[in-house]
């Protein structure tokens, strides 16, 4: 399932046309920290932005995340990742520096490497990408809370997201 966030009670169509800013937040939130991105997407919908930030719950999307992407110029994906460090810990990674393959089973760290290679080969990568991620530690089926570590890095990523799309 897909939604998109109002906008200050204005329609995706509405603002469409000078959309510049777009934060794509993926997660499975049946699946304990999977659901990361998707308790992101609920903070940030309590925030007023202006009309060029737009925000989506993309779940699992997968590929079918493209149709969100285009035409933006900052794009943000925000997700569960499984990279080395510490359970809770927050990441901002350039496309270049994010892995290109899968290093483990995370379905998530796959589906954002898949997607920023399926961007670049059909060269609609927008001129400023970020993943914006957090090191998971519970990806079990069939609950929705988050481990306690995970769980606090929510706000931090809000504030880190507010931060890159005012800079």
């Amino acid at each position: 399932m897909y939604r998109a966030c109002r906008q200050g009670g204005a329609t995706v169509s509405s603002v469409a046309w000078m959309t510049r800013r777009h934060v794509l937040c993926f997660g499975n939130e049946l699946h304990g920290d999977d659901g990361f991105g998707c308790h992101v997407y609920r903070e940030l919908q309590q925030i007023s932005w202006s009309p060029e930030v737009m925000l989506f719950n993309a779940g699992i999307a997968g590929l079918d995340a493209l149709r969100f992407i285009e035409p933006c110029t900052q794009l943000l994906l925000v997700d569960a990742l499984a990279l080395d460090g510490e359970a809770g810990q927050v990441y901002v990674l350039h496309p270049e520096h994010f892995p290109t393959a899968a290093t483990d089973l995370s379905s998530h760290s796959v589906g954002i490497a898949y997607l920023l290679q399926a961007m670049r080969a059909m060269s609609i990568m927008p001129p400023e990408v970020k993943i914006v991620g957090v090191k998971a530690t519970t990806l079990r089926g069939f609950t929705q809370r988050l481990s306690p570590s995970v769980a606090k890095a929510v706000p931090k990523t809000v504030q880190i997201i507010r931060q890159l799309l005012h800079s």
